[in-house]
Order: structure tokens, then sequence, then C-alpha cells
């Protein structure tokens, strides 16, 4: 009798630990996206960064949930480490819609959490939030991110050529182009630990190849030789799955 109570005890006082074991950080928690846009460039798009990362002793496959409150007419995609989804994916693990993409990470592991968001010529503010839980308990949200957009429309030339400003495609397996890089003079690739990866002197209408560097995440610097950068952005270099 003594040795069940005993045991008891022991299984009731490991369950804190338990559950604590499973732990997330999300970086930064909290995203703020303010720029201008041109309303005649439907390609036009933001993009909040954030990394999730599992600070568990044990691989755990996550699941992400998107929630909205954005302008209607806005388009608002989710990339993590797997895929860039569609704008109709709220959530990587969703039966009614057929996505079924658990995102496994291993202890110290973590994954890219962008989104992307098109104004498609609508101006306003938006926030987006994604819950992170996993696929065994999907209900039990462990952390949470928060992204805020601001869509600006151009009123100057200048923040109209500033609109134009982008890197595509992106997630890119090979080549990489830029999209309104007047007055951008070299393009700096640099990988997450800050490590200079490739350098690219811009020409009008050039391709830039990184089909050889390691699949990832990088930082492109958009250089201008008086100004200095101008802009980064960050690129994720993917292959392409068979």
């Amino acid at each position: 009798m003594k040795h069940s109570l005993l045991s008891l005890l022991i299984f009731l006082l490991g369950l804190p630990a338990a559950f604590a074991q499973l732990s997330f950080s999300f970086t930064p928690d909290t995203v703020e996206v303010s720029d201008y846009f041109n309303p005649s460039d439907p390609e036009y798009e933001l993009v909040g960064y954030a990394t999730v990362k599992n600070e568990s002793a044990q691989t755990v496959n996550v699941k992400w949930t998107r929630f909205l409150d954005v302008p209607d007419g806005w388009e608002v995609q989710v990339c993590d480490l797997n895929l860039c989804y569609n704008q109709i994916v709220y959530s990587n693990i969703a039966s009614d819609i057929g996505a079924n993409f658990p995102l496994p990470l291993a202890p110290g592991a973590e994954t890219n959490m962008d989104v992307h968001v098109k104004p498609k010529g609508i101006a306003g503010t938006g926030e987006v939030r994604i819950d992170v839980s996993t696929e065994e308990n999907p209900n039990d949200v462990l952390i949470s991110g928060t992204y805020i957009f601001n869509a600006l429309l151009t009123s100057t030339a200048k923040e109209a050529s500033r609109a134009r400003l982008a890197v595509f495609p992106n997630p890119t397996t090979d080549y990489f182009e830029l999209r309104g890089a007047d007055g951008i003079d070299q393009v700096v690739l640099y990988n997450i630990i800050g490590r200079q990866a490739r350098s690219f002197n811009v020409a009008p209408g050039k391709r830039y190849y990184i089909g050889d560097l390691p699949n990832g995440m990088y930082l492109a610097s958009l250089v201008n030789k008086q100004k200095g950068v101008l802009k980064t952005f960050r690129v994720s270099k993917r292959s392409i799955q068979p």
C-alpha cells in the first residue's frame, strides 16, 4: 500500500515537469511593418518576418493557426519552413481544407514564421495573429505572435519608387531578381549568422544566381554607394521537392 501511494505521489509530482517540457520562443513576438505602396501594383506586398524555435528537449510536430483582422480585399499568406501557403490556408493542419503539413522541429530547431500581405490597392491597417500549438494537442496554445501591417498610399515620386522595391521570387530555388531597383548599386547576401555569402553588382534586368548556396534563410541588403544600405529583405532559398 505504501509503495502504491509513493508511486502515485511521484507520478503527481512529475506532472507539472512533464507539461513544462514543451516550450517555444516566438521572435519577435510582435512585428510591425509600415510601407508605402503603389495602388496600381497588385503584386506589391508587405512582409513580416519572425522565427519560432523549439526550446524543448523533445521533437515536436508544430501546428500553427492564423487569425485575421485586416481590410476586406487584402491577401494574406503564411510561410514556414515547409511551404509558402495559399491565402485560403489558415492552418498547416486543417482537415476542412485538406491541409496536412505538420512541421517537425527537433530540440533547438527553428522555423521561419513569415506573413506576406498584398494590399491589392487597399490602404489601411491590419493585424494577423499566429497561434502555435502541437499536432498532438492542437487546442493547447503554447505561444503566439502578432503582426501589424500599415499599408500607406504613395503621395510622392520618391515614395512610389520605394514602394516598387522588392526581391522576387521569394522563396527561390536558383535565381532572384530586383523590382524597382533604381538607385541600387549592389546586393549583398548574408547567411543567418551574419557571414557574407554572395555579392552582386546590380544592373537592369539582371538575375542573381544562388542555386549553389545551401538551403535556408538569407538577408539581402540593397546598397547605394553613397547612402549605404537602403533596405534589407529576407530571402528563402529552397530546393525543388521531387
